[in-house]
């Protein structure tokens, strides 16, 4: 009997250890004991079980890679649509697509969408507005900012500044920005980790897991998810995406993947998840709902998957819940590392 693969929206990409001249590919299905993969160049191929150590995940995918993994993963969908009787995991973005034209009928270009979500037509600035939250984080977040204030050693003023931001915003706790690191060293790690989480040209992962460690060491706690991603979501908003734990996780579960969302943040998780939002910006894109940025995606799934966001009987378009909101994305600024 042969089954078909769901990896529906987390990365499954492989690449063979020695034939490099393959590309990237996935695991497309198996079949008595052997499993078959769809290639970068246009070619599938069966691996018998002595060879599966061959094929390692890739669990940092370029841009470029993932790109090419959702053109795969969309060849596979087209494939086996009219024989599987699972559902596509297309059809989720599509349903969720519906949902939105029934609040927004122009989706993501529509007028009241810009206003209500982005806030960039909006004549005075609420928390729960993105276009100005990205504004001010870009420029108290800048590289010249923190490079000024690391270089006169001013490290607790690092941190001021990205309390000043998040705490126009309704997107993390008051709680957690309210707090002091614990002594000077710990200011001074967390003050570099800033720095480098949003600056610099290692792998990404790496970075978060060091700014994570740091968090960590000044407060004495872990952050949550919406912590730990905001500041690269609000200064490379087409690059990063603020994950919201709750959206992603029905996201997930209505592409009916049988893959969990981890409850604690860590580079590999985040990579992970940053992929779905590719993903299902791929997919809106495909539908002529081209997302400005990540956080038109993150908005879109919160959107149309959580209850609170709907659409309300009688056709009144949905307010804001309280908490936490459907969130607003914005403006087409500038793209991060």
């Amino acid at each position: 009997m042969t089954q078909a693969i769901d990896d529906s929206l987390l990365p499954g990409l492989f690449a063979h250890a020695l034939r490099s001249d393959w590309g990237v590919g996935v695991l497309a299905a198996e079949s008595d004991g052997k499993r078959r993969y769809l290639f970068e160049d246009g070619r599938e191929r069966v691996l018998a079980p002595d060879f599966f150590a061959m094929m390692r995940r890739v669990e940092t995918p370029s841009r470029e890679q993932q790109a090419m993994y959702v053109r795969l993963r969309n060849a596979l969908l087209t494939r086996h649509s009219n024989g599987s009787q699972s559902k596509a995991p297309g059809s989720s973005v599509t349903d969720q697509i519906a949902q939105l034209r029934e609040t927004y009928a122009a989706g993501l270009s529509d007028p009241g969408w810009d206003t209500d979500v982005r806030g960039e037509l909006a004549t005075e600035r609420t928390p729960h507005h993105r276009h100005a939250a990205i504004r001010d984080a870009q420029e108290r977040l800048s590289q010249a900012n923190l490079d000024e204030l690391i270089g006169g050693r001013h490290f607790g003023r690092v941190w001021d500044q990205v309390a000043r931001v998040l705490k126009q915003t309704d997107l993390v706790p008051g709680s957690q920005v309210k707090q002091t690191p614990a002594g000077t060293e710990q200011e001074r790690n967390l003050a570099l980790a800033v720095r480098e989480l949003l600056y610099e040209a290692s792998p990404y992962d790496k970075r978060f897991d060091r700014f994570l460690a740091a968090f960590e060491a000044a407060f004495g706690a872990h952050p949550h998810w919406e912590l730990a991603t905001v500041l690269s979501a609000l200064v490379h908003p087409a690059e990063h995406v603020c994950v919201d734990l709750a959206a992603f996780r029905k996201q997930v579960k209505a592409s009916a993947s049988r893959r969990s969302v981890a409850a604690r943040p860590s580079g590999a998780a985040y990579t992970r998840l940053l992929a779905i939002a590719r993903v299902v910006a791929e997919r809106l894109g495909a539908a002529g709902e081209t997302p400005r940025d990540l956080w038109d995606v993150r908005e879109f799934m919160a959107f149309t998957l959580k209850p609170a966001a709907r659409l309300r009987r009688g056709g009144e378009r949905a307010k804001a819940p309280s908490a936490p909101p459907r969130k607003r994305s914005v403006s087409r600024s500038r793209t991060g590392p």
